[in-house]
């Protein structure tokens, strides 16, 4: 049997975004058949449970150790099985983990979003659509490595593939609001997205808030949304890409949300919650799909009212949003990354 090991961490401060995606390529590389290890760091309780219902094996790490030599030495006590494939999606990884690594496995395969250090990997995965992004990994992955760049091959759960199957968006008024910031919205975006909502100018629209366990605020969001007869909110919600086919616009982050948003032909105000997610952000808007806001720190709730009652008043412009939205993602990333990395070790 195939054994492929994922290191990715999650916490209310990194978010739940690492750890999801490589959950999504996980359940694509079971219904080939691998065997699926997570390494990590102690997780929230309920996403080890998360782990544990897909009959995913968790190792946990010490989180104090040095992190490459510390999963070095969990691998070579399994090494009566060597993984075929170990991947790494984690932002404070780089060359020299990842070489500690190697040695126990027959591939290595990288989840990256920045392309700001060197890597040792058989396979990178790129999954954002930025300018220039080839060029940017040259000199930093090894010349014989496979890059997987773009949101072709975004890691998307398999419910939007199914959702997007049965939609069929129709240009009209702005009737429903897709609002959310990840797992985590450490900066609490959703709180100022509510406040600029509390305004009688879009009293006629319905809200879905969608917030995960993780959420700084939860109490409050709660007790707004409880308040609020517009409002309905979904606490780690796995109907996601249901909510979205249901709403007409987003008010969201840029970060990998993004291409979720994108298979479901849905079109977001975006703030960036995180420097990394600036430059998505921007092409989102480049590409006549998104309205790029800023820097969480820098948008205000006037601008977000302002921007909104923009759209409110073009339906035109946001089917047109719609549209190109959803000829950019076609939600199918996961299966094309399992296929190459099942051809890498002779069994495509």
């Amino acid at each position: 049997m195939m054994k492929i090991g994922f290191r990715s961490d999650a916490s209310p401060e990194l978010g739940t975004g690492h750890l999801m995606r490589c959950r999504t390529l996980a359940r694509s590389l079971r219904r080939w058949g691998a065997e699926i290890v997570f390494f990590s760091k102690p997780l929230p309780d309920w996403l080890t449970g998360e782990l544990q219902t897909d009959g995913f094996r968790l190792v946990l790490l010490d989180g104090d150790a040095d992190e490459g030599e510390c999963m070095a030495r969990e691998l070579m006590r399994m090494s009566e099985s060597p993984f075929d494939w170990l991947v790494v999606d984690h932002y404070g990884w780089g060359v020299r983990q990842e070489a500690a690594i190697a040695r126990f496995c027959r591939r290595v395969m990288v989840i990256d979003d920045l392309a700001d250090r060197s890597r040792h990997c058989d396979l990178l995965l790129n999954q954002n659509d930025v300018s220039r992004l080839h060029e940017r990994y040259l000199g930093l992955v090894p010349p014989s490595a496979r890059l997987l760049l773009g949101s072709r091959y975004a890691l998307l759960r398999e419910e939007f593939v199914t959702t997007r199957a049965l939609l069929n968006r129709q240009m009209g008024p702005v009737r429903t609001l897709f609002v959310s910031f990840g797992g985590s919205d450490p900066t609490n975006e959703t709180d100022k997205v509510l406040n600029a909502l509390d305004d009688d100018e879009f009293a006629d629209l319905n809200i879905h808030v969608v917030i995960g366990r993780l959420h700084p605020a939860i109490d409050r969001i709660m007790q707004k949304c409880q308040c609020d007869p517009r409002i309905q909110l979904h606490i780690q919600s796995n109907q996601v890409a249901r909510l979205m086919a249901e709403s007409d616009l987003a008010i969201c982050a840029g970060g990998a949300m993004t291409w979720e948003r994108y298979c479901m032909g849905l079109p977001g105000l975006t703030i960036a919650v995180a420097d990394n997610q600036m430059e998505v952000a921007k092409f989102g808007q480049e590409s006549g799909v998104d309205w790029y806001l800023g820097k969480s720190g820098q948008v205000e709730v006037e601008q977000i009212q302002s921007t909104l009652q923009e759209v409110l008043n073009d339906p035109d412009r946001l089917h047109t949003a719609q549209q190109a939205a959803f000829a950019k993602v076609d939600g199918r990333g996961a299966d094309r990354v399992t296929e190459v990395m099942m051809k890498e070790i002779g069994c495509g």
